[in-house]
């Protein structure tokens, strides 16, 4: 009696066959990671900068607004006038702006790692194996 053959229906057996299955492993194709340095560069900039000038301006007085003066010290004291500054001083400031550099800290951007999964399609090919059944028939004799 062949041993394939189920005891219980007498005339009853079991074809089986391999199945290909597909699966994934994972491992691990590189690394990356993000690193802050400081770099240093020249930089110029223009800066407007002001500055003041001394102008003597004189005008003539036309002759229809020129009067006599009539104050007797109009010319002033001698111990005032006839000193080495000379009198009366009028004084003006001049001032310049200079430039000034300074520096300030600002964000300007963001930088980040991330990962983004993409999936593909892949056609495998592998060998299985079958069973098949054939019947022989057999005569006597």
């Amino acid at each position: 009696m062949d041993s394939n053959l189920s005891p219980d229906t007498g005339e009853a057996m079991t074809r089986s066959e391999e199945r290909l299955v597909a699966g994934t492993e994972v491992y691990e194709t590189g690394r990356a990671r993000l690193r802050k340095y400081v770099i240093t560069e020249d930089v110029q900039i223009t800066v407007q900068v002001r500055r003041e000038e001394l102008r003597l301006e004189q005008e003539t007085i036309p002759t229809a607004a020129r009067g006599l003066v009539h104050d007797p010290d109009v010319f002033g004291a001698d111990e005032v006038y006839g000193s080495p500054d000379g009198g009366t001083v009028f004084e003006i400031v001049l001032h310049e702006e200079r430039p000034v550099i300074t520096t300030e800290i600002v964000p300007v951007q963001r930088v980040r790692l991330t990962k983004v999964v993409h999936t593909d399609e892949h056609v495998v090919t592998g060998q299985v194996r079958k069973e098949r059944i054939e019947a022989d028939e057999l005569t006597a004799g």
